[in-house]
């Protein structure tokens, strides 16, 4: 019963997420804290593993759709190791209780991100080829990839956000064409984050298997969807709902659970 639920919850979040270009673990985590009861360092782990196999997913399905700008994403990766290495051992130094408020804050910076999003989104369509990168652009990707991995390491999630958020409010690049590129950039990202939690016993398979199942068939769904829906009122029901979640996670600080 547990293995069905898992499945479910990753084909919903991953579906959803890779619909609005965000990375399933700021569902996945407070998911797996709250609903079944583990510890912050074990969900991110599994966390990790889920959007690993979830971006690849994804990649694939909006490079069919020629909605990824590669040499954005690359740049985009180049420092996320060892951010994301360095991300992954804070949370040796930090109780559950912390990593979980953070979470909780870094929700409530995201939602408000989602909430004022252009009512346009998915419909401003840019050509990937059309973008060029000036100087200045390229080291705020370099400065980007570095937070973006740091990000993913510490908190399992969060790292694609604010890729998305450099991409669409810094370098002006069409939301239509960030969406996809995020999901590019989010794989190199979530597997260099992946390796550490491994080696430190964060990833528990029995649990993480059947919700990574469910979150790869969901990431081919989302960008299929994307192409017939608008997303705007999308993007504010998640913001609604996940500042609810932001608000519950950071009452962990002043609480056991």
């Amino acid at each position: 019963m547990i293995e069905l639920l898992l499945f479910l919850t990753g084909l919903l979040v991953a579906t959803i997420c890779s619909l609005v270009g965000l990375g399933g673990g700021i569902f996945i985590v407070p998911i797996l804290v709250l609903g079944f009861g583990l510890k912050t360092q074990h969900a991110i782990g599994i966390s990790l593993l889920m959007m690993t196999f979830t971006t690849v997913s994804a990649t694939i399905a909006y490079a069919r759709q020629k909605r990824v700008n590669y040499k954005v994403g690359v740049l985009l990766d180049v420092f996320d190791v060892p951010g994301a290495i360095f991300g992954a051992f804070v949370t040796t130094l930090l109780s559950s209780n912390i990593l979980a408020g953070l979470f909780g804050c870094l929700l409530i910076i995201i939602s408000i991100h989602i909430i004022k999003k252009n009512k346009n989104d998915g419909e401003d369509v840019i050509s990937c080829g059309g973008f060029n990168l000036s100087k200045r652009a390229i080291c705020l990707c370099l400065l980007t990839s570095f937070v973006s991995g740091f990000v993913a390491g510490m908190l399992g999630a969060g790292g694609g956000t604010i890729d998305m958020i450099a991409m669409v409010l810094v370098l002006g690049m069409s939301p239509y064409i960030a969406t996809g590129t995020s999901e590019f950039g989010m794989a190199l990202t979530n597997t260099a984050a992946l390796i550490p939690h491994i080696f430190l016993g964060n990833v528990v398979l029995q649990m993480a298997v059947p919700i990574t199942i469910g979150a790869v068939i969901g990431a081919q769904l989302g960008p299929s969807i994307s192409r017939r829906m608008k997303v705007a009122t999308l993007r504010k029901i998640l913001g609604a709902v996940l500042i609810v979640v932001g608000i519950r996670m950071l009452a962990t600080l002043f609480t056991s659970v």
